[in-house]
């Protein structure tokens, strides 16, 4: 059995959502990080942030920084942004392959923020969300 982690740093609560639906789907539960959250060991993480102004979440990449191959096997960036060019967790994504951590998927998905898609992440795109990391959990394969 592989151990299954969800974090996750969040400024609008759309990632703790996403991390809360993401945890009861594969039946884990989720921590909030900050920026003093020490990592845990565990075979495969998912790392639930948000993009803003184009920016990665600053605890959720000071989260990242803290991680080695030797705490995380795996992990699976899990990201929400209003902006469609910018949904991809850039920053983290250098940090975990410098640290020779495999990255094994992204899940994406439409944010809101103010008066812009404030309406995402719905229900129906976190349930997508919470599926599509079931289905990357159940095909990792764990060394």
């Amino acid at each position: 059995m592989k151990n299954v982690s969800v974090v996750y740093a969040t400024k609008t609560q759309h990632s703790r959502k996403i991390a809360e639906a993401i945890g009861k789907e594969l039946g884990t539960e989720t921590k909030k990080i900050s920026g003093s959250s020490q990592p845990e060991k565990t075979d495969l993480l998912f790392l639930v942030g948000g993009i803003y102004g184009g920016k990665c979440n600053p605890e959720l990449l000071s989260y990242a920084e803290k991680l080695t191959s030797s705490l995380v096997n795996k992990a699976v960036l899990v990201t929400s942004s209003v902006s469609t060019s910018l949904r991809s967790q850039s920053d983290i994504r250098k940090v975990l392959l410098e640290k020779g951590i495999d990255i094994i998927d992204e899940i994406t998905c439409t944010g809101g923020f103010l008066f812009i898609n404030f309406t995402h992440p719905d229900k129906k795109d976190i349930q997508t969300i919470a599926n599509a990391a079931k289905v990357i959990s159940e095909k990792a394969v764990i060394k």
